[in-house]
């Protein structure tokens, strides 16, 4: 989850403090919350990590009213850096109702949402966001590998070689342990064979 928290000058005003209760309410819902103060730095971020499932940038009617050019420029190269990486993850805008006349159609087109600050609570918008990003996440996978890590994670029992029962036989030894902490439980889980109906046929791709 990634945040863009309000600028230094703004920390204290509405939208920075509206910004900072939806962190703290996100980091409450249990998501990772990464703070920034420039799309300079935001856009670092982008360029380098692939662990965002959201994107919420903060702009008031403050900063729009003293550098308007500036800003929509700057919001406009973010948006679209974004969206030449990833066109699916979800972008919203966060301020102020009055804030949004500002924003240009190209940019609004490319946003998955604006959240109005002072319309809901920070819980209840913590909650709609984490709900789009689970979507966004959930979207990801292709069909066989989500039903894989499903598989491993649910609890299902399997006796298939080589990762009978995830690898437990590993751990009666010293080098089976080192072993198993290496390549980790997951891996063992998921190395089934074609036995696994609910996996469909392996070897004639069902």
């Amino acid at each position: 989850m990634l945040d863009f928290l309000p600028r230094p000058r703004r920390q204290e005003n509405a939208s920075g403090l509206g910004i900072r209760a939806l962190a703290k309410a996100l980091e409450e819902e249990g998501k990772e919350v990464l703070g920034v103060t420039s799309y300079g730095d935001l856009s670092s971020f982008a360029q380098q990590q692939s662990r965002a499932s959201a994107f919420i940038l903060s702009i008031d009617d403050e900063e729009l009213a003293n550098e308007e050019q500036e800003t929509i420029a700057e919001l406009r190269a973010f948006v679209q850096e974004i969206r030449l990486r990833n066109s699916e993850i979800p972008i919203f805008l966060h301020g102020e109702t009055r804030t949004s006349r500002h924003i240009p159609n190209d940019v609004l087109r490319e946003l998955h949402g604006f959240i109005h600050m002072f319309e809901d609570t920070p819980e209840f918008i913590a909650r709609y966001v984490v709900r789009e990003a689970t979507a966004y996440l959930d979207s990801l996978p292709p069909p066989f590998f989500r039903a894989l890590t499903h598989y491993a994670a649910d609890g299902s029992y399997s006796w298939h070689c080589p990762g009978h029962s995830g690898g437990v036989a590993f751990l009666k030894s010293p080098v089976g342990q080192m072993f198993h902490q290496f390549f980790g439980e997951n891996m063992l889980r998921a190395d089934v064979c074609n036995a696994v109906e609910e996996l469909g046929q392996l070897l004639d791709h069902t």
